[in-house]
């Protein structure tokens, strides 16, 4: 059997921020943000499943709600025809929810950076920004 190995997603910390307006529920952004060592933990791996495994563990995994980032980004995935097969996945929370450093999104860009490593998702760039403003400007960011 393999060794499951973990990613780190790093917390951001906004230099500026510019809100230049709001498309649907999300704002649209023009940020300078940095990467600090604070990191959440992320393994993911293909499973033949009905549907897509999700679990939080660590210290700020408590209340995460069913309908998260990952889970939307594992959808948008499937919707775009890009992903093919159920993904077990597994995310150490070590960055505070609705803290502002960036926790969710960064775990999204970190899982779909990872996918696309293990050549789980094969996307080209036009689609991977398209994918990634659709769960958030400082998800594209990322890439």
């Amino acid at each position: 059997m393999n060794k499951i190995q973990f990613i780190k997603s790093y917390a951001k910390i906004n230099l500026c921020l510019n809100i230049i307006n709001k498309k649907q529920k999300l704002h649209k952004i023009q940020s300078l943000f940095s990467l600090v060592s604070l990191h959440d933990k992320i393994c993911a791996f293909p499973i033949k499943k009905k549907n897509h495994k999700i679990f939080f563990k660590g210290k700020f995994s408590k209340n995460i709600p069913r309908i998260n980032t990952i889970q939307k980004t594992l959808k948008l995935l499937e919707k775009e025809g890009l992903l093919k097969k159920k993904i077990y996945v597994i995310v150490y929370k070590n960055i505070p929810q609705k803290s502002g450093l960036g926790g969710g999104s960064m775990n999204s860009a970190s899982l779909i950076k990872l996918l696309i490593k293990k050549k789980i998702v094969k996307i080209n760039n036009d689609k991977l920004t398209n994918i990634s403003d659709k769960i958030g400007d400082d998800v594209k960011n990322r890439f």
